[in-house]
């Protein structure tokens, strides 16, 4: 049985494939991706769905995703949030389409998903914000499902002219 050689570092102990040019790499090498990297995308694409990749397909494919999700990641934790009941709200402009979200076990990672949502279509406020929460018990344990909806708004922050 031959053994692969690492393109990387040359050594015959090359025993991984690059999810995306298929060269074999080293554990030394190899660059890994965790599967959480992504997890608040509704649809991960798919040169981004691979486990392991070369250094090269890593800087040119896969770390400007990184940095671009980063960011709105970053726009998310500053999105403004406004409930259903709050009647005052300086809003500019209000989406036509309801973000929505089901099954999620966690209150502040419904919210963080919604911010989400509406920084990634460029908006920096959530209005209308309705959360539900589900109790279920499955032997003796119980946990909770959370739902949430809410329309991503530009609103006016103080200082900011438009």
């Amino acid at each position: 049985m031959p053994k692969e050689i690492c393109p990387s570092c040359r050594r015959t102990k090359a025993s991984l494939h690059c999810g995306l040019c298929h060269e074999w790499l080293c554990k030394d090498c190899a660059q890994f991706l965790e599967a959480a990297t992504f997890s608040f995308l509704r649809e991960i694409p798919e040169h981004l769905s691979h486990f392991t990749y070369c250094g090269l397909c890593y800087d040119k494919k896969v770390a400007p995703e990184i940095e671009a999700y980063s960011e709105v990641m970053n726009r998310a934790r500053q999105v403004q949030l406004f409930y259903k009941n709050e009647r005052e709200v300086a809003l500019i402009y209000r989406s036509k389409k309801m973000l929505s979200i089901q099954n999620c076990p966690d209150r502040k990672e419904i919210l963080l998903r919604l911010a989400f949502f509406a920084a990634q279509q460029s908006y920096n406020g959530l209005v209308h914000i309705e959360l539900n929460s589900e109790k279920i018990k499955i032997d003796g344990y119980q946990k909770t499902n959370w739902s949430g909806t809410g329309f991503p708004a530009t609103v006016k922050v103080e200082g900011q002219k438009f």
